[in-house]
């Protein structure tokens, strides 16, 4: 297969699928919590494995509190036995981007889920630029970026993509459902079959990395028709078969406690979060995610520009940031 160099690998759903809102985050921090407490493992011990993203956060005198969660895309973590080869060096991708971000703000009147756009322009103060790349200048840069849409940020919360691939082994894969055959040599992604096939964690991970998928078409493939909110719904999908796994799994519980461990591995958080802070958000009944309105992307770039409908979408969900 070719070795796949892209740094934004994953952005075009493989084949026609319902639409859904991004929301791999809230299933990645929700399948976290359920298995970190199903399993009545020492919290200490996995608050240990969790690391600590460095960033000041000041105390919002707003309504309510705002979670900031992010997937974060890095060479620095490749899942197990991958190699540069697959999915490009530290070299030729230097440094982290904020490949997800999904925004949770809870008030005592209810609970509010935003998905903001990885290629919404957006500016932090010093630099003007795609969300996704802000995280190459540190967790600061974006925290700001996203304080310039209106976001703030009381809590960070980042969950490492390749750690990802360690939590569906951990449960045994993942059920899911294809339209068709798909492939995408960029991600190292081969699926011949179609209807539901069961994933390992190298194979869900190239699915939801995929951004040039192809489909069979006159005996050979072609490239699926192009969607830009069309990884979310992919990585939606998995991550709800993920959930599906872990909940089936609840009456094994060496299984369980693989997961807490893998889920423990793949997480970091601000300084002031802690795993209360995280079960407290993992008994919140989240509603589903609505994507922060933007334009369609810049012809011949993935650059897409807020609009009076991202500001208005912002105030709706009842946030603002003072800076």
């Amino acid at each position: 297969m070719t070795a796949p160099h892209d740094p934004d690998a994953g952005q075009v759903r493989p084949g026609r699928r319902r639409p859904w809102s991004r929301r791999w985050l809230r299933a990645a921090v929700a399948t976290a919590l359920l298995v970190l407490l199903a399993v009545g493992v020492d919290a200490a011990l996995l608050a240990a494995r969790m690391g600590q993203v460095q960033v000041d956060l000041r105390a919002d005198d707003g309504d309510g509190r705002t979670w900031v969660l992010v997937g974060l895309d890095s060479r620095e973590s490749l899942p197990a036995g991958a190699g540069a080869d697959a999915f490009g060096s530290t070299e030729e991708v230097p440094g982290s981007r904020a490949d997800v971000v999904l925004v949770v703000h809870r008030t005592d009147a209810g609970t509010r889920v935003l998905s903001v756009p990885r290629d919404l322009l957006v500016t932090d103060g010093s630099h003007t630029g795609r969300l996704a790349l802000s995280w190459l200048r540190g967790p600061q840069a974006t925290v700001a970026a996203l304080c310039g849409l209106g976001i703030p940020t009381d809590h960070l919360v980042t969950v490492d993509l390749a750690g990802f691939t360690d939590l569906v082994d951990a449960v045994g894969g993942v059920d899911v459902d294809l339209p068709g055959p798909v492939r995408d040599p960029q991600a190292g992604l081969l699926l011949t079959g179609s209807g539901r096939q069961e994933l390992d964690g190298a194979t869900a991970l190239a699915l939801v990395r995929s951004r040039h998928p192809e489909m069979p078409a006159d005996g050979g493939w072609e490239p699926a028709p192009v969607d830009p909110d069309g990884r979310a719904a992919t990585a939606a999908q998995v991550l709800g078969a993920l959930l599906e796994r872990v909940a089936d799994a609840r009456s094994q519980p060496w299984r369980l406690q693989r997961t807490a461990w893998a889920a423990s591995g793949a997480m970091s958080l601000d300084p002031g979060t802690s795993l209360a802070d995280l079960a407290a958000l993992a008994g919140t009944e989240l509603t589903a995610a609505t994507v922060l309105p933007a334009s369609p992307p810049v012809e011949g770039a993935l650059l897409r520009l807020p609009t009076a409908g991202t500001t208005a979408a912002v105030a709706t969900a009842g946030l603002a940031c003072g800076g």
